[in-house]
């Protein structure tokens, strides 16, 4: 199937309400007509994927539809960003709801083990009775996940990443989770922490680096919490977004 053929296929396959707030973007800047164009290559990607899910030879090996469906899953969560980012610029805000916490880390467990190298482990540890959070979903996974992707891309040789949620120790005035990323990888050292929010700034030779971490900060902060990150030099790293229950959104 030729690739024209395949992006005709996605209209029928790709979720209306992503393909129509793309169509009602009508961008007019650098950034909405990226994720116009985001957008539509997302389409182009899920028509495959279920072009692939209808063959015969997929069904034959069953370790090959649940890494359909991790990816499927992942181009969902694409396409939601795609349909949040293209409102929020119309309307100027993102959409909230009540968040569970567990709902939220467990759906990126299951993720994560999917579609990850078995040499990367992750241990999730969930407060039990934690209040939900009122934000956008789609962007306090996003942050988590980026945060993971780092912890992941320090461990070249593998190993666990920790990610806990707990109600924030006591003392501050407003009523807090904290959710912590743990790492047992290659640290930074005292320089390139004091760097590690800037944008555009990464250690990595090679892919998209210097975005991931300013990203998370700037989500944490519109939302009225703060984020804290520990490192030494081949000893790891700890990051800790604290988020106040009852403002998060």
């Amino acid at each position: 199937m030729s690739h024209s053929e395949i992006g005709l296929q996605a209209k029928n396959d790709f979720p209306l309400s992503v393909a129509g707030a793309a169509a009602k973007g009508h961008p007019t800047d650098s950034i909405p007509g990226t994720v116009h164009d985001l957008g539509n290559l997302i389409q182009v990607a899920v028509s495959a994927l279920n072009i692939l899910s209808r063959n015969a030879h997929l069904a034959a090996d069953p370790s090959l539809p649940p890494i359909v469906s991790s990816a499927r899953m992942s181009l969902a969560r694409a396409g939601t960003l795609v349909e949040q980012t293209l409102r929020r610029a119309r309307e100027g805000a993102a959409s909230v709801e009540a968040v569970s916490i567990g709902g939220c880390l467990s759906e990126l467990r299951e993720l994560v083990e999917k579609i990850w190298e078995p040499e990367i482990q992750l241990d999730v540890q969930v407060e039990p009775d934690l209040p939900p959070l009122t934000c956008s979903r789609i962007n306090l996974q996003g942050a988590i996940m980026n945060l993971l992707t780092n912890a992941r891309d320090a461990m070249p040789d593998g190993g666990t990443i920790a990610l806990a949620a707990r109600r924030a120790a006591k003392g501050g005035s407003t009523a807090a989770v904290e959710i912590e990323i743990l790492d047992n990888g290659l640290g930074m050292s005292a320089d390139t922490l004091q760097r590690a929010f800037e944008p555009f700034f990464t250690t990595r030779a090679t892919g998209l680096g210097g975005f991931g971490l300013p990203v998370v900060k700037r989500f944490v902060e519109e939302v009225g919490g703060h984020i804290a990150v520990e490192s030494k030099l081949n000893a790891g790293t700890q990051v800790t977004m604290y988020l106040p229950i009852a403002v998060c959104r």
